[in-house]
């Protein structure tokens, strides 16, 4: 029987889960994700750790592979999972940086910059974002503020799943529903924007090349077979954000059919045809990014935090 695998990059747990044809989970392991906070002086400062977030993968993916008979039936191999973080890597694929969480406050003065040369309307007109503390860009002017030696030796930054994918395969890819998490995405045209690009002084070389999810980029290669139990040469296929992934589970992704998901976070999500890019649709604090259904949808969302609240309340 074939076979494919998901990976769900969560803020609570790190999850690998093997399907069947039909769409059934016959197999799944999962570890904790582990946030860190290594820093003293900052007390509210929080990171995940590359190491712990492969590690962890390594281990759901091993156990869960371990389940079926012969890892050569699993067709393809891809990851959902959180937006915005990401980790600096330089050209021979060792990760500079911890991934700033996006639990983590430090970049306020970057979000205040930002705010004050971009603007919500214009950053919504382009980009179909509302600011907030934790998108990606806003972490790369925190690192070229407080750690140019280290942004200076950077190739790629990747999102969280993109490093996934780029320890599986060794290749460097994003999606177009990651992208649209960055604040440097043209959410019309789907590809980065010049305009961003240009005012937040970033190389846009840094940037992995944005395509649809459903991609293939790469196959599995021998050292990454060795620590998950996958087959070398199994397909690496871009998947994407893990809410707009979940409506292409349901099949939630016909414009007027609504999901409500309820993780960390708990998401409000429906399909469009066109990006509507629109004041009203701005000032209802409402996001429109690219969906992963299909490269002719976008997603709108609302959002509020949910499981996260309740681990908070359960530590307290």
């Amino acid at each position: 029987m074939d076979y494919l695998v998901g990976i769900d990059l969560g803020s609570t747990s790190l999850k690998a889960i093997v399907y069947d044809p039909a769409g059934n989970a016959v197999a799944q392991a999962n570890r904790p994700t582990e946030r860190f906070n290594p820093y003293p002086d900052h007390p509210d400062w929080a990171i995940w750790k590359p190491e712990q977030i492969w590690g962890g993968v390594c281990e759901s993916l091993k156990e869960a592979v371990a389940q079926i008979d012969n890892p050569g039936d699993i067709k393809g191999v891809a990851v959902t999972g959180m937006g915005m973080d990401g980790v600096p890597i330089d050209k021979a694929g060792k990760w500079l940086y911890p991934f700033i969480s996006w639990h983590c406050p430090r970049t306020g003065p970057q979000h205040k910059w930002w705010m004050e040369n971009v603007g919500a309307e214009k950053q919504f007109e382009i980009g179909g974002n509302q600011i907030w503390v934790f998108n990606t860009v806003l972490r790369l002017l925190w690192m070229k503020e407080n750690e140019p030696e280290i942004l200076a030796k950077t190739h790629k930054w990747l999102l969280i799943e993109d490093f996934v994918n780029f320890m599986l395969s060794g290749v460097c890819a994003t999606d177009h529903s990651m992208a649209s998490t960055t604040l440097l995405f043209d959410q019309r045209n789907r590809v980065w924007s010049d305009e961003m690009i240009e005012i937040s002084g970033i190389d846009r070389s840094l940037l992995c090349d944005p395509m649809p999810s459903g991609t293939p980029i790469g196959k599995v290669g021998a050292r990454a077979a060795a620590v998950t139990g996958l087959a070398e040469g199994t397909p690496v296929v871009l998947g994407g954000h893990d809410y707009c992934c979940g409506t292409l589970g349901v099949g939630a992704f016909k414009p007027g059919v609504v999901l409500d998901v309820t993780g960390t976070w708990e998401i409000v999500v429906c399909a469009l045809d066109e990006p509507v890019l629109t004041p009203p649709v701005r000032q209802m604090g409402i996001p429109v990014h690219s969906h992963v259904a299909s490269p002719d949808l976008w997603s709108i969302m609302a959002s509020a935090v949910a499981a996260d609240m309740l681990e908070w309340f359960r530590g307290e």
